[in-house]
This record gives structure tokens, sequence and C-alpha cells, in this order.
């Protein structure tokens, strides 16, 4: 205040200057006026006065302030985010959003109540996500999504998020669940992860933290960088789409002799060795085929030469027919075929091709299920 006296003091009853009414503005909480005085004392040179004055309007909402301060003073970016996020700037709210949802000192519940009454549109489908799977009344299936630690729940909304963009037909019930007590192992050349969780349900999906993503019967291993394409190809196992590139030597010896347990509906396997067969022989792989339904009939599935039929759709004449898969390459024995000719997101999960029939084919084996 001396020096507010020193300014002031000798002007008397004089008319103050708009440099002079500038400051008293500034002083009395007018972020206008403190703003273009941090303005003024950053031309002039003097910082350490732009950054007080400066970061005072940014406490009171002051949003130009807040954009100069993150500028001229990136040093402390976090602290000028959470100020814009707390004067409502959208984008500042997500980037808060995300940080605290990749932390370890937030869990999910804190961070829905921190951020449920915000309306960005980032927010705005976390939460659908949310709602959509956690309070689902038409439940059949449950299922629980796993962690180690309270930073991977970020994984957990993005699990969500896939299922419900997805072209899957899922109706399923989810919670997220924080395991201290997780463990994962590293297996095989390809070093999958497989993990033991202390949680139960229908369905689980858990985040390692090294390891390649895997399925098995009910559980799907999942790492904090699996994107949303990999996420969709592991949860096409569980709804019956077996793996179109080629399977290691381990899984293709089980999978090609025919020694697994969940259906395969988008794969059939066949002798390999035997190039010639009879009308007898195609019209019996005819009526194991999943996709049955789906062809005109049996000569869909083979061409004639003359004397024999070979194995394989005419890919001119057929969308939908016998394709060669590289399913069973490692078993030379054996050749794997599927209803499509071109490549789905089953043989490269980047692809995010579903063919038509396949949603099908899953739909159909759910309405059988129920």
């Amino acid at each position: 205040m001396a020096f507010i006296a020193l300014l002031f003091g000798s002007i008397g009853h004089q008319h103050l200057t708009s440099i002079q009414e500038r400051f008293l503005h500034a002083e009395s909480g007018d972020i206008h006026a403190q703003f273009e005085l941090a303005h003024s004392y950053w031309q002039q040179g003097q910082k350490t006065s732009a950054y007080y004055w400066w970061e005072r309007a940014a406490n009171s909402g002051s949003v130009k302030s807040i954009n100069r301060l993150m500028t001229h003073f990136p040093k402390n970016s976090d602290k000028w985010l959470t100020l814009a996020a707390n004067a409502g700037i959208s984008s500042a709210i997500d980037a808060v959003a995300k940080r605290q949802l990749v932390s370890s000192s937030f869990s999910l519940e804190r961070w829905v109540a921190r951020w449920q009454h915000e309306q960005t549109a980032w927010l705005e489908k976390q939460f659908d996500s949310l709602n959509s799977f956690e309070n689902n009344p038409q439940c059949k299936t449950a299922l629980a999504v796993i962690g180690h630690n309270h930073s991977q729940k970020s994984g957990y909304l993005k699990v969500l998020s896939a299922l419900e963009e997805s072209a899957f037909d899922v109706n399923w019930c989810s919670q997220w669940v924080v395991d201290s007590e997780l463990e994962c192992t590293l297996q095989g050349e390809r070093e999958r992860a497989s993990c033991s969780a202390t949680e139960s349900a229908d369905y689980e999906i858990i985040f390692a933290e090294s390891g390649i993503a895997s399925a098995s019967d009910r559980q799907i291993v999942l790492t904090e960088h699996s994107s949303r394409a990999v996420i969709l190809h592991e949860v096409a196992h569980w709804l019956g789409l077996a793996d179109e590139y080629p399977m290691s030597e381990v899984l293709a010896q089980s999978f090609c002799q025919g020694l697994y347990l969940h259906k395969s509906l988008n794969i059939v396997v066949t002798d390999a060795s035997n190039n010639k067969l009879y009308e007898s022989d195609i019209k019996a792989l005819y009526e194991r085929l999943p996709w049955k339904s789906s062809l005109d009939s049996w000569r869909d599935i083979a061409q004639h030469n003359g004397h024999y039929w070979v194995l394989g759709s005419d890919k001119k004449q057929h969308d939908i027919g016998l394709f060669k898969a590289d399913t069973c390459n490692a078993e030379r024995q054996f050749q794997a075929w599927k209803p499509v000719k071109e490549t789905t997101a089953m043989e490269q999960h980047a692809t995010e091709y579903w063919p038509e029939i396949y949603l099908q084919l899953i739909e159909s084996q759910s309405e059988t299920a129920n």
C-alpha cells in the first residue's frame, strides 16, 4: 500500500492519468484492467509485474490472461490448464480431464464426480459410454474390465467406446475393477500376456503392463497401448470369429486339427493334400459351412474341371463363397477357408472391415444361444 500512497498521494485533487486509473481499477479487481496493466508491463520488459497481474486476472477467470500465461510462461502449463478448465474453456476441461484419467491418484468414482456436470463433446461421449454399459437394464452378459491401478481407467473407457461404436450388437453390462494383486506373465515366442485376476465375471478384459494382446474363451488381455481395432479384433474371438492371418505353430496345430472348444464362424478347414474331389465331397463340406444359408448352391464353393471338383469360389462370380485364408499356413497338410475374398479385420485388425456376412453369423449364433 506504500506504493499506492506514493503513486497517488501527491496528486491531491488533480485528475488521475489513464495509467493511474487503470492501476486503481486493477487493484480493485477489474480483470480487464489487470490484463491491460500486465500487457503494458510486458511491453516494457517488466516480466515479473506482467506475470503478477496476468495471474491475478487468470485466477478471476480471464481467458485472455490465461492464454498469455500459457504463451509466455509455458513451464507452468499444468497450472494454467487448471485455471482454464475452471474458467470453462472446453479444450482445457478436456485436457485436464484426460490427464486425470491416466492419473493413479484419481479413482474412476472421483473422476466421474469431478467431470460429470461438464458439457464438452468429449466428456459427454465418455459418460454416454459409461451409462450405456454400467446402467444397462437389459444386461445379459457381465463384463469386468480389470487393471492393476487407477491409471488404467482410461483403458476402461477406451474399451466401452470401442464396443459402443462397433458394428457388434452386444447386450453387456460392465464394471471397472482395480486389482492390486493382478499378476501377468509373458508366454511363448510372441510373448502373449497371460494374467490371473481375483475378480470373477462372465467375461474379463485385463490390462497388462507388457506383452501383446490375446484372447481365450472368457478372457481378453490387452495392453495400455491396444488400439480400438485391436480391442474389437479380440472381442470378435468371443463372438465366434477366428484369426485369418497365419496362426503360430502351436495354435495352428490345435486349431487346424479341430482341437478347440469355441465355434469358428468364419473359418473352415479341409485337407490340403486332396485337390481332386467328387460332388459328394463338395456337398458334405457345403453342409457344414456356418454360412451355408448365404449361398445359393453347393456349386458356389467349388469349380468343376471336367472330371473333378476343385475347392474355391470364382472371385469374379461370387462375393460370398469359399476363399483361401492364411490361418493354417503353419500346418501345410491343412487349408483354411473363409466366406469372403476381401481382407477383413480378422486378418488385419487395422482395416476394421467387418463384412455383413460376419455380423449376420454372429447374430445368428446369438439367437441360437438365446
